[in-house]
């Protein structure tokens, strides 16, 4: 296990392209690290950058307070696993898992003791002696990552090794991640574009957009406290609801209905929000059916809302509604980082809200909706700065 640190790690291309721009967090030793983002936005070249496959143009890497910025990658003692599975089809799944020992000439007594160590933990004990054209999707990636297991590394670097699986296979497969980094107790960083993933697995998750770090923290913290606008837009699913917004003294002015902010909420944004265009930020679980609301007393808005479409989900029901606001241009360009639909309309804006399943909610059909005034977020518009944070608690690359 180790420590990796990246210090202002930064990777520019001759053309003068910056696809990092000045990465600085620490990963714990022992901690599941999550690098997510939409495509084309750093992550998996910050990977490479610390297994040593792409050059670092200015920064430091070190690994348990040691520089390795040009340590050669095979000295690195790091395992990559990747999308694809990179295994040998004529080899057996025995042989596959014990390569790179063979490479090394690790005596056959202790390749064999791994080997099978490591088939146990994954569940591929009675599939050893297969060949991988016999093996499920979900076994030859649990075959990848056996190889990996075995070279007893100081860290696992995984880029999108899920993202080839159907979607059961992926649900199914997460869970054998999770456990099994918690067995091994191995450093790991994982890549993914995949925020549910993200979520579910990380210790601690990196949020990255146009080669910059957004917000480091845990999904707990990202999705309650996001940083900014697009930490907000892509951390949840449903995606939280973003509209247009003004601020009048502790009024905030939305497209459906003006919601009285609590004093505590008006301490934080102080004079922040004086002067600057404003997105209001709301999950969709904060909106309820009026009539079905359990607390009577909790601090709350009614409205009206068309309700344009209904989504049953069994257990859950969403309800979507459309309304009238000019976007800012953030939002727009927001849409397109995270290749959505509903955040940057020119006039209208889509709302999701998720209601009890007992909902009378119909569709056509105009319904009393609740807003939980507690949860209304406000960002500034141009800079994307969440004004309803803590003065006290910026954005912090490593989570403090």
């Amino acid at each position: 296990m180790s420590e990796i640190v990246l210090d202002k790690l930064t990777k520019r291309y001759g053309d003068g392209y910056e696809a990092v721009k000045g990465a600085d967090f620490t990963v714990a030793d022992g901690e599941f690290f999550i690098l997510v983002g939409p495509s084309g936005c750093g992550k998996s070249t910050l990977l490479n950058m610390i297994v040593g496959l792409e050059d670092i143009t200015s920064g430091e890497l070190r690994v348990d307070d040691e520089v390795i910025n040009d340590v050669d990658p095979k000295d690195r003692n790091m395992a990559m696993v990747f999308q694809s599975y990179a295994i040998y089809p004529h080899m057996t799944v025995r042989d596959n898992i014990a390569f790179p020992l063979k490479i090394k000439k690790v005596p056959k007594e202790e390749i064999a003791k791994r080997v099978d160590e490591a088939a146990e933990l994954l569940e591929l004990t009675e599939h050893l002696d297969r060949k991988p054209v016999h093996l499920s999707g979900g076994q030859r990636q649990r075959v990848a990552m056996g190889r990996a297991i075995v070279r007893e590394p100081a860290a696992f670097l995984m880029d999108e090794p899920l993202s080839n699986l159907d979607a059961k296979l992926r649900v199914q497969m997460r869970t054998v991640l999770a456990r099994l980094q918690q067995r091994l107790g191995t450093t790991t960083v994982y890549v993914t574009h995949d925020q549910t993933e993200a979520m579910t697995l990380g210790d601690r998750v990196a949020v990255m957009r146009r080669g910059e770090v957004q917000q480091v923290g845990t999904p707990k913290e990202l999705y309650n406290d996001p940083a900014n606008l697009f930490v907000a837009g892509f951390i949840g699913s449903p995606a939280m609801n973003l509209l247009p917004a003004e601020l009048d003294g502790g009024t905030v002015k939305l497209p459906m209905v003006d919601v009285e902010l609590p004093a505590d909420i008006r301490e934080r944004i102080g004079d922040r929000a004086s002067g600057r265009h404003l997105i209001a930020g709301i999950r969709p679980e904060h909106f309820e059916d009026a009539a079905l609301v359990g607390d009577p007393d909790a601090p709350g808005v009614t409205f009206k809302a068309p309700i344009d479409v209904i989504e049953w989900m069994g257990a859950e029901l969403y309800v979507h509604f459309t309304v009238e606001g000019s976007a800012h241009e953030e939002l727009r360009e927001l849409a397109e980082d995270l290749e959505t639909v509903g955040l940057g309309p020119t006039d209208e804006a889509q709302i999701v809200a998720r209601l009890d399943i007992h909902s009378e909610a119909k569709e056509g059909q105009d319904t009393e909706l609740w807003l939980d005034t507690r949860k209304v977020l406000l960002f500034d518009a141009d800079s994307g700065e969440n004004l309803t944070r803590e003065a006290a608690a910026p954005a912090t690359a490593d989570g403090s």
